[in-house]
């Protein structure tokens, strides 16, 4: 059994073999380093949900960019030929429009009958914005022009 001291010596106790040894602050010092703990976790889950989000958006954007770019359909060519080919021209302003709607650039590319369309941004991190403060999304989709209807596909 260790018995506590009084005077100058108060807050340590002796121990069964004789030495002292402090007591205080030792539950303080527990639960300052679970609540850092706990704050970094929650800030771990905020962050990574709000990332999360952003970069679901961002991918849904560049779909919808890909979409436009391919309802572009150079109609006289396909007329003449009865190969579905893209207006180039009015693709990549297409896909563009709809990325500007959103305050995005977009790198647009066609070939043939296809568009693809990539868009990026900075999000910030709120909880754990430490360093940068931002992380940089970028998202991509591609999209394929049909004439009519087609099975299977």
């Amino acid at each position: 059994m260790s018995r506590r001291t009084s005077g100058p010596m108060r807050g340590l106790t002796r121990s069964p073999a004789g030495g002292l040894r402090a007591e205080t602050g030792v539950v303080s010092l527990f639960v300052a380093v679970l609540f850092v703990a706990f704050l970094l976790i929650a800030g771990v889950v905020i962050d990574s949900a709000e990332l999360r989000g952003q970069r679901r958006a961002l991918a849904d954007l560049a779909r919808q960019a890909a979409r436009a770019a391919v309802q572009e359909v150079d109609v006289d060519f396909y007329r003449l030929t009865g190969t579905v080919r893209l207006d180039s021209d009015a693709a990549v302003a297409a896909a563009r429009a709809v990325a500007d709607r959103s305050g995005l650039g977009a790198d647009v590319a066609v070939q043939g009958d296809r568009a693809s369309v990539s868009v990026g941004r900075h999000v910030a991190v709120r909880v754990l914005g430490l360093g940068s403060g931002s992380v940089q999304l970028d998202a991509s989709a591609e999209a394929r022009a049909t004439w009519g209807v087609s099975a299977g596909r």
